[in-house]
């Protein structure tokens, strides 16, 4: 109880700051692919991404269409001690990465940084508000800043209309953020990727397939960011002996964090399963993940290496909010499992038994 009340004085003060050093300009709103930032190569570009891994994952299309279009520039981004571990995912596309550490000291590093680049144009991936971003925006002097139409906005000189929450994905969202440089994302490539080398595919498939005897491998990841984007120990076991029943020419294998080593072990001695040694690197857990014919996960950030890769998925939501739209794999196969209330731990085991058949049918 103590801990909601903090949260939602937390929340109430970040809004009042947002409000406040948003309401410094009036920013053109920009409503279609046009021209509106009239700049060319070669363009300084800062993109910031300074919150979870998920979002960077979700992002790789904007900033691989930015190259795209500005082959020469300078692209940089901010990212977060939080995120750093997936940079694989659009070096293919920047310069460099500015981390971002939070506290006072951080924001002052950070801020000698951006001025010293001096960049042409900011870009914020948020599409809520975000008082970093706009304390970002101002340290790094550019001239033009761009982002999603939100409470905040006059921290920018350009915003694009903020999409229906409910009812558009999050990677539409921002890839709105494209058109004041004369971008539509209806003609732009969408997909989400992650880079692989054949090292990466030949090293995971070695792990992933050359012990299987099995035409489809179906992994099962127990692993959440935190305990409650976990579903229980019973609850897992109850799943993958139905799979070894009802599916028997489909290998189950178990995968999961280090941190879950013990757990993971469990499960693969009650279910007779193969457990696949847990890894420190995400380009590495990302391999393995594309060597699977279907991917079981409460976890949302590993649902997106999943779409990157055409894997179907089985994913775990908590659907609370009517209004926000969960961040479901991007145009690939999915049967989600969601609840309205509590924790993903809540949801029937039935129901998630019926989508994995579902999938692996």
């Amino acid at each position: 109880m103590a801990k909601s009340f903090l949260k939602t004085i937390e929340l109430a003060i970040r809004r009042s700051f947002n409000r406040h050093i948003g309401a410094q300009r009036i920013p053109i709103v920009v409503s279609s692919p046009q021209l509106a930032i009239a700049v060319e190569d070669p363009v300084r570009i800062l993109v910031l991404r300074q919150d979870r891994i998920g979002d960077v994952l979700v992002s790789v299309p904007v900033i691989r269409a930015l190259r795209a279009r500005f082959t020469a520039a300078t692209i940089d981004m901010v990212m977060s001690p939080n995120n750093i571990t997936v940079r694989d995912a659009v070096d293919p596309f920047i310069n460099d990465v500015i981390i971002h550490q939070k506290g006072l000291a951080g924001l002052l590093r950070t801020r000698r940084t951006l001025r010293a680049r001096r960049y042409d144009v900011v870009i914020d991936l948020m599409d809520n508000a975000s008082s970093t971003s706009a304390l970002l925006i101002r340290a790094s002097r550019a001239r033009y800043a761009v982002g999603i139409d939100k409470e905040n906005r006059g921290i920018y000189t350009h915003v694009v209309p903020l999409a229906d929450r409910a009812s558009v994905h999050i990677v539409d969202r921002i890839a709105r953020l494209l058109w004041p440089f004369a971008i539509d994302p209806v003609a732009t490539d969408l997909h989400l990727a992650f880079p692989l080398s054949e090292e990466d595919k030949e090293r995971a498939s070695s792990i992933m397939r050359a012990p299987s005897s099995s035409a489809k491998i179906f992994g099962v990841n127990i692993s959440g960011s935190d305990i409650s984007r976990m579903y229980s120990e019973e609850g897992i076991v109850e799943i993958i002996d139905h799979c070894r029943r009802t599916h028997p020419t489909v290998e189950v294998v178990v995968m999961a964090a280090a941190q879950h080593l013990d757990m993971q072990q469990r499960i693969g001695q009650r279910t007779v399963c193969r457990v696949i040694p847990p890894t420190s690197s995400f380009r590495a857990w990302a391999a393995n993940i594309a060597q699977l014919d279907g991917f079981f996960t409460p976890d949302t950030s590993s649902v997106h290496l999943a779409s990157a890769f055409n894997v179907p998925s089985v994913v775990l939501f908590v659907h609370d909010r009517a209004d926000l739209m969960p961040w479901y794999p991007y145009a690939s196969v999915c049967f989600p499992v969601e609840t309205t209330t509590g924790t993903i731990a809540e949801i029937p085991v039935r129901d998630i038994i019926r989508a994995v058949d579902q999938l692996l049918s």
